[in-house]
Formats: structure tokens, C-alpha cells, sequence
């Protein structure tokens, strides 16, 4: 395009920053461009254009626009909200290139929401509880490792005819369109940009409405806050994970310990998770530990008393046949998939971002790109032209 880094047309600022969402870094980007389109632009320069519009998709997502482009939103069928918590890390302000950390180690929590408008299964019969049975695949030794990060080396895996014939499969409501928002803000500053999208998706006015996150502390302050007319359900990945480390610290080897997970998990895929809290709490009185005693890190029993806190804090929000009956997801695995889409971009070895206004302005990049609706696209097209971009502040680029 013959132009150097203080001029870009609309046309090149596109193509810059649908390429710096994507690739692992400005650097990446810079080669790219030379290579494929034939244009010479440096990674500080794609970088202070990705820090403008960054900013500006900020401002304008704080706008709580009604409208998608022009387009008629439409009120969905269902509306589920998720959020969870990633990282990155960040320099001091001010310092430019070099590892000066802002903090003892520079990382920052990024906090991520998803909202899809999903649709329930065309099977789904109201009132009916479409897979009662606890799925093979929290009953599969290798998925279970896998959603655990553990390795299960005494445990025999079913064999393969045999799971075939008795495979459970569980499928939930499907997505039509999903939306992403992200930010490195305070929990109170992020819920009102959670509810501004929400409703900006007239997610308020779905007939069937869920809320799902963690056991995080800020997820549910957000619900309470912003959502609470929708059904809060804690993932059950999440509550598998407590489970499971709760039955192997019980169990006398792995094998005893796994029969102890299909039990309990069992009972809390049925709702009945009272029954799995009880259990904990007189193992644990058996071994002369209270429930409620602070133990150190290393304490065998450690992983139990996590299980009973964490079971007990959130079992108002494990009732999942119930929410199954109603159509509505109790995982939230698409919001897991939804971090590391994030994190691939902003997250990795000796990658810094220059602080935490460069870092706000990846992640709202990356939002945008992996939003259904082409809202990075639509912004871009109709976001004023500038003949010159000029540098008005010293370059600040990041990874």
C-alpha cells in the first residue's frame, strides 16, 4: 500500500487488527503482512493501532448500544451467561520493553463473560429429566484424568464394547450465537459491563435464563447484582474436580478411591448432594479431623475439607436434574474453551504486556473477534477514517 508507519487507511487498520487478534504476537503480525499483503508495517505500529481501537471498542461497548450494527436484535429462546477468571501479565507502566514487573510477578486477573442465545434440544420434553444417569464420560478413567489433570495408572478403564453398550450421553441446549466480553476491571466495574451486554442482547426478556460460573467469589456477586433473575447453576466440572480429590484422599489406593468418586459424583449428578456433604464430614470425624478445622496445605485430609467448603457454599445452586428438566446446561464447557481461546492470545511464555492499559486493550480486541455477530468486523468498517494517524504519546507495545 506504499504507506509508512504514520499513515493507514481504514482498510489497512482492518486488516492489521483482525491479524494482531489472531496470531500470537505483534511481532508475528508484522512478518505476516509483509509476507501475505506485501506491506511493511512494524510491530509498534500495529501495536499503537490495536491500543486505539482497543480503546475505542472499550468506549463504545460502556455505550451499551440497543442495536447490532443496525441489525434487530432478537429476543432468544434461552439466554446463559457465563463467566470465569484468566491471566496475564503486565510491566510497570511507563518502563517500554525489558521485564519490569508490575507487582512481584506481573500477573493480572482477566476477567471473561460469554453470553450465547441457545436453543433447547429438539427432543427436550418439559419437565422431563433427559439423562437421569450419570454421563459415561464422568465415568471414562481417561476423561476424568484429563478434566482433573491427574494421571489414573491403577485404575482399569472399561473396555471399549462394554462402554459402547452402555454409553450415557448427555446433550444439553445448543448455541446459536454467542458474544464475549473481557476486561482486567474490578468485579464491580466488569458485572456492569456484563449486564450492559446482556441486555444490549435482550437477555433479559428470554423466557429461560441461567447463570453459570465457579465456585469464584466475584462470580456470584455479580449474579446477585446484576443477574439474579436468572437460574445460578455451578458448573458441575467444577464440583467433579472437588469430588474426585475429596475420594482419593479417602481412599486407601486408587482403585478404592475411584469407586468412591462414582459414588459420590453419582449422588451429585441426581441432586443429591446433601448426601455427598454428610459423607465427607463423618470421614473426615472418623479420622478425628472436624470438618471445619483449618488444616495445612500438605494434610492428607486437606483435599476433603476443601470438597465439604466448597460443596457447602454452593449446593443452592447444584440442583441439576432440576435444571436439566428445564432444558438449561449444568456445564459450563464452552466458557472453558472460551479462556483458552483467550489465553492463546495474551497468555504464554515470555509474553508481557507493557501495562495495563495495553493489556485491556488486547483482550477487548480478542473479545470482539471471537464474538458470533462480526462485531470486530462491523466496528472496523464503519469506525471515521483517519488519512494520518499520528503519534500523539510515546509508542507502548506489548507482546
Amino acid at each position: 500500500m506504499g504507506l509508512d508507519a504514520r499513515a493507514t487507511t481504514p482498510e489497512l487498520v482492518r486488516t492489521v487488527c483482525h491479524l494482531a487478534a489472531e496470531v500470537r504476537s505483534f511481532e508475528r503480525a508484522s512478518v505476516v503482512m509483509k509476507r501475505v499483503f506485501g506491506v511493511e508495517i512494524s510491530d509498534t505500529t500495529i501495536g499503537r493501532l490495536v491500543r486505539q481501537v482497543g480503546q475505542e471498542l472499550s468506549v463504545q461497548e460502556a455505550g451499551g448500544q440497543e442495536e447490532e450494527g443496525g441489525k434487530e436484535v432478537v429476543v432468544p429462546q434461552m439466554a446463559v451467561v457465563s463467566c470465569d477468571g484468566g491471566r496475564l501479565r503486565t510491566r510497570q507502566p511507563g518502563q517500554g520493553r525489558g521485564v519490569k514487573l508490575s507487582g512481584e510477578t506481573g500477573w493480572r486477573e482477566t476477567k471473561n463473560a460469554l453470553f450465547e442465545r441457545m436453543t433447547p434440544q429438539a427432543e427436550h420434553c418439559p419437565g422431563v429429566d433427559p439423562c437421569a444417569q450419570l454421563p459415561s464420560s464422568f465415568r471414562s478413567v481417561k476423561k476424568v484424568a484429563e478434566m482433573v489433570e491427574k494421571t489414573l495408572s491403577e485404575v482399569p478403564e472399561a473396555p471399549d464394547d462394554a462402554e459402547a453398550a452402555e454409553r450415557v450421553v448427555y446433550r444439553g441446549p445448543q448455541r446459536v450465537l454467542r458474544s464475549v466480553v473481557c476486561s482486567l476491571g474490578c468485579s464491580e466495574e466488569f458485572g456492569r459491563k456484563m449486564e450492559q451486554e446482556a441486555r444490549r442482547r435482550r437477555f433479559f426478556e428470554a423466557d429461560r435464563r441461567a447463570f453459570l460460573g465457579d465456585g469464584l467469589a466475584w462470580n456470584w456477586s455479580i449474579w446477585k447484582k446484576h443477574f439474579s433473575s436468572f437460574t445460578p447453576i455451578l458448573d458441575f466440572v467444577h464440583a467433579l474436580q472437588y469430588v474426585y480429590r475429596a475420594a482419593m484422599a479417602l481412599g486407601q489406593e486408587e482403585g478404592s478411591g475411584w469407586s468412591l468418586y462414582e459414588e459420590h459424583i453419582s449422588l451429585c449428578w441426581s441432586g443429591r448432594v446433601d448426601e455427598v456433604i454428610a459423607a465427607l464430614r463423618e470421614a473426615c470425624q472418623r479420622r478425628g479431623v472436624s470438618p471445619e478445622e483449618k488444616l495445612p496445605e500438605d494434610h492428607p485430609l486437606q483435599p476433603v475439607i476443601e470438597a465439604v467448603r466448597y460443596l457447602s457454599n454452593n449446593r443452592q445452586r447444584m440442583d441439576y436434574p432440576a435444571y436439566r428438566k428445564a432444558g438449561l446446561p449444568v456445564t459450563s464447557a464452552p466458557m472453558e474453551s472460551l479462556i483458552k481461546q483467550i489465553n492463546m492470545r495474551v497468555k504464554g511464555t515470555e509474553m508481557f504486556w507493557d501495562d495495563p492499559a495495553g493489556g485491556e486493550a488486547i483482550l477487548h480486541l480478542r473479545a470482539a473477534s471471537l464474538c458470533d455477530d462480526d462485531r470486530l468486523n462491523e466496528y472496523l468498517k464503519t469506525r471515521p477514517g483517519y488519512p494520518f494517524v499520528r503519534r500523539s504519546t510515546p509508542l507502548k507495545n506489548a507482546a
